[in-house]
């Protein structure tokens, strides 16, 4: 019967780097047994990763993945934060020979001093390696820090980073770690790392399902800037068929630029519940994003973006205005997809079927897209910043409806709302004034149902 073996990081107070360690013992465990013997779990600071199987067996299937995968420079330097001189230096030699012992003993958290590797393994012949921005990006400083910490090395000024050492066999883990359940892409001139954080013990399972999704991802490209906020509803909507395998996961996020070596940034942790949500409830949901994207309509992705990450349901309206204002063109007037109207109206404004499906609410809905498809947006953003102690509400409605009938006798095809179904929308405004103004503009950006 094997037994169990406890294999523990080495709590180096990087969060990202004790991840990349935890999942490059996890590959161990799959590699040399397979995904049901294998097992991570947080224990506050560090992980522990516990292998049903042979210590002994272990340390062969690293030494050989690393001697057949690391003998080169090619993966550390295709690796964002290890630059082409320190890529040469994180390689495996053919005398390295390297104990996974180190890891059978945790160890305490406690402050790091300058003389000795973070980690901490002090094993005689243990090489260290230097640089390991690629491991952990918190080791550089900003590269927004203009004019401070400055040096001049050869006539030339430069951001300085914090000089930092590891032993190099959990430089190898973490570069194995990095390529096996960590997703890299490129967001305009930047490169990003995306770090799957486990809230809970996860399964070996559950790390090839993220193997295999990384895959998808890795090396994809962002030609256009977007604001970091909104890499992660970008991120995600690029795999939404298999979203529901970060459930259970917190994103940690690095953003790198090379300027004279690399800098980052900048660095979150972002939960992301709500964006899985969201992403996964309708494929025209992630049509959204993606439209958003391809017509760099950035006003309308970060009010999007804020209303589903806060769950905040006021600035949808706002959101839908500019999402037809930025990917409309000259020819075309792009409407939000009615699924996504009715998600957003019922999911985040948690608003009820009786208003979002009202046939009077949705006749004056009609009467305002009309508007709306004319590049007329003056009546929706009234009716959108209209209060209810005012008559802001009333008298944008009554002028439109003005407008409407002469537009009507002009020859135009305008839908009018009758006098019955003007009062059932005043009734319901009365009762709930917030979601129903806020149904009737979401509902006018966009396209009819079929129905109509």
């Amino acid at each position: 019967m094997n037994e169990e073996i406890t294999l523990y990081t080495p709590a180096t107070g990087f969060p990202d780097l004790e991840l990349k360690i935890a999942y490059g013992l996890a590959r161990m465990g799959i590699e040399t047994y397979d995904s049901e013997r294998t097992m991570i779990k947080d224990n506050g600071g560090f992980y522990s990763v516990i292998v049903k199987g042979n210590l002994d067996k272990l340390e062969l299937t690293f030494n050989t993945l690393c001697k057949r995968l690391l003998s080169s420079s090619y993966i550390p330097f295709s690796t964002p934060g290890i630059s082409g001189r320190s890529a040469e230096s994180i390689t495996i030699d053919e005398e390295d020979n390297f104990s996974l012992s180190l890891y059978q003993i945790p160890v305490s958290i406690s402050e790091n001093k300058n003389a000795e590797a973070i980690c901490r393994h002090k094993s005689t012949g243990l090489e260290k390696i230097g640089n390991i921005i690629g491991f952990s990006a918190s080791t550089s400083y900003h590269h927004r820090r203009d004019g401070l910490d400055i040096s001049i090395q050869q006539g030339i000024p430069r951001r300085p980073t914090e000089p930092k050492k590891i032993c190099k066999a959990c430089g190898m883990l973490a570069l194995l770690g990095t390529w096996y359940a960590t997703f890299i892409f490129s967001i305009a001139d930047r490169e990003v790392i995306v770090i799957p954080i486990p809230k809970d013990q996860i399964s070996g399972a559950q790390l090839q399902e993220i193997f295999s999704l990384q895959h998808q991802i890795r090396k994809d490209w962002i030609s256009q800037e977007i604001p970091q906020t909104l890499i992660p509803l970008s991120f995600l909507s690029r795999i939404p068929s298999s979203a529901d395998i970060l459930e259970g996961f917190d994103l940690y996020i690095a953003v790198m630029s090379r300027q004279q070596g690399y800098h980052v940034d900048g660095l979150f942790l972002i939960p992301i519940d709500n964006y899985l949500v969201f992403l996964k409830a309708s494929s025209y949901n992630v049509a959204s994003v993606d439209t958003m994207l391809r017509r760099e309509a950035l006003g309308a992705l970060q009010e999007l973006n804020y209303s589903i990450f806060n769950n905040t349901p006021s600035v949808l309206p706002k959101f839908a205005r500019l999402y037809v204002q930025e990917t409309s063109t000259n020819n075309f007037i792009n409407l939000l997809y009615p699924e996504t109207a009715k998600y957003l109206l019922e999911e985040v404004a948690m608003i009820n079927s009786e208003i979002i499906e009202n046939t009077a609410l949705g006749s004056l809905a009609r009467t305002l897209r009309y508007f709306v498809r004319e590049r007329k947006y003056g009546y929706a953003d009234d009716i959108r910043n209209a209060r209810k102690e005012s008559k802001d509400f009333e008298e944008t409605i009554a002028k439109m409806l003005r407008e409407g009938r002469l537009r009507l006798e002009q020859k135009e095809k305008i839908h009018l709302p009758t006098d019955e179904e003007m009062k059932e929308v005043f009734r319901l405004a009365n009762d709930d004034f917030d979601k129903v103004k806020t149904a009737l503009v979401i509902l006018a950006f966009s396209f009819p149902s079929r129905a109509e």
